[in-house]
């Protein structure tokens, strides 16, 4: 039976498991209906239903459900029942180190530098031979390893007028905005993996990726600038250390942790208080990039920085994994502008400058992610402009069987290992390939 379908089969079987043997709440009528045991009921089933949905490539996995008032009390009326709740959940990766080493996109990479051999210079040679250990390492990091996922849930059911859950009723649904503006989709579209590959196209993908980077870099050849058969093009990104500052320094962070800073409103001319929730800057690396209060009109808040402060924190994540500074975009310009351009702290003005000026940052698909890599959010306000509000690394990524989970850490608001799918994103594989005569 081929692994993929019995995956899936695992999956249904679960699901039609938990649906079919629910506890019912009995009650003598709706109104007398017990919040607690319904409570109960709701976060029984999301439990399952969680252990089911990531058992296809996890083992050993434990859930916490907790009830989520602060975001939305429990609500028990018309004939339903909603709960909202906080999932902090514990796994392993079922891959192995043998699995890693038959990876069909290292087997691609590999069948492009067999086929290219006698083609390629002994310098593009040693450049396949470090994106081959660059990816080798990156799978590696996870396997054996225990990995922390938190999301946000609201659980859904009908009440019968007996005072029964309606076990046929149940829908779950996920918050995609990872602690922003709440926004609920089904889990079953946004929380289960849906782009799946097969063996080949796995393969077929290592190859292209590989053909097209050192096409990329050889051809910046030039007449003036003579590249010698012996050079060697160096990824100066380590995307595992910058991986490791990125969760060092954001939390899961609870609702009570807020802060408030002055920040600039246009419209009315002035800073005006606002407060960002969902932020613990006890994590932050404050000691080498500190935020300062400022006092206007005799209050004294945090600077703007603080509460937008996603691009600073992937930028600063960036930097500790190795990525190459340049006049523009260094440390020493995180608090002030460039020509009119805040390459280090403003989500588009970096966006633009990584992916169109340095050529750093590269657009892929959701399956091409890696730890390390990049996730843009866009939307349209409330005003109908189109904008990229909201940057966030990748802290987590792994494949099974064609199957890709990508979870992401990000400041204001403070997440960690939150889970995200492709919607509403501009993907980014981050890299700093640099010529090393």
């Amino acid at each position: 039976m081929n692994t993929k379908f019995r995956m899936f089969l695992t999956v249904f079987i679960v699901l039609v498991c938990i649906f079919s043997t629910l506890k019912i709440v009995h009650t003598s009528g709706q109104e007398e209906v017990k919040q607690d045991l319904v409570v109960t009921e709701l976060s029984n089933i999301l439990r399952d239903w969680y252990c089911g949905v990531r058992s296809t490539g996890f083992k050993n996995i434990t859930v916490n459900v907790s009830l989520a008032e602060d975001i939305q009390p429990v609500k028990i009326e018309d004939g339903k029942a909603e709960a909202v709740f906080y999932v902090k959940a514990a796994m392993i990766p079922k891959t192995t180190l043998e699995e890693v080493s038959q990876s069909p996109l290292l087997k691609g990479i590999q069948r492009y530098l067999n086929e290219n051999r006698t083609k390629l210079t002994p310098g593009q040679i040693k450049t396949v031979g470090l994106a081959i250990k660059e990816r080798t390492d990156s799978l590696k990091s996870i396997v054996g390893k225990l990995h922390e996922e938190n999301g946000t849930f609201k659980v859904v059911c009908g009440i019968t007028s007996e005072g029964t859950i309606d076990k046929n009723s149940v829908k779950i649904f996920y918050d995609v905005s990872a602690k922003g503006e709440l926004n609920w989709e089904d889990a079953n579209n946004s929380f289960v993996p849906s782009i799946f590959a097969s063996y080949e196209e796995e393969e077929r993908r290592g190859y292209s990726e590989i053909k097209d980077l050192i096409e990329k870099l050889y051809s910046l050849n030039t007449s003036a600038n003579l590249i010698s058969p012996n050079s060697v093009y160096q990824n100066l990104y380590n995307r595992i250390n910058a991986r490791y500052y990125a969760d060092l320094h954001t939390s899961e962070a609870s609702s009570n942790k807020v802060i408030t800073c002055w920040v600039w409103d246009p419209t009315q001319n002035k800073y005006v208080e606002e407060d960002s929730s969902f932020t613990d800057m006890s994590y932050w690396n404050n000691l080498q990039y500190p935020l300062l209060p400022v006092t206007v009109n005799g209050k004294t808040h945090y600077e703007q920085l603080a509460c937008y402060n996603c691009a600073d924190y992937v930028s600063q994540a960036m930097y500790y994994g190795g990525m190459q500074t340049d006049s523009n975009w260094n440390p020493s310009n995180r608090k002030r502008s460039v020509g009119g351009k805040w390459y280090w702290s403003f989500v588009p003005d970096l966006t633009d400058y990584m992916k169109d000026t340095r050529h750093d940052w590269t657009s892929c698909l959701y399956n091409n992610l890696d730890i390390g890599d990049i996730a843009v959010f866009w939307r349209y306000n409330k005003y109908g402009k189109f904008e990229r509000y909201h940057v966030a690394m990748d802290d987590y990524s792994y494949g099974y069987y064609g199957v890709y989970y990508n979870y992401f850490a990000a400041h204001t608001n403070d997440v960690r290992g939150q889970y995200y799918d492709s919607s509403s994103k501009y993907l980014y594989k981050v890299s700093c390939w640099r010529f090393a005569p």
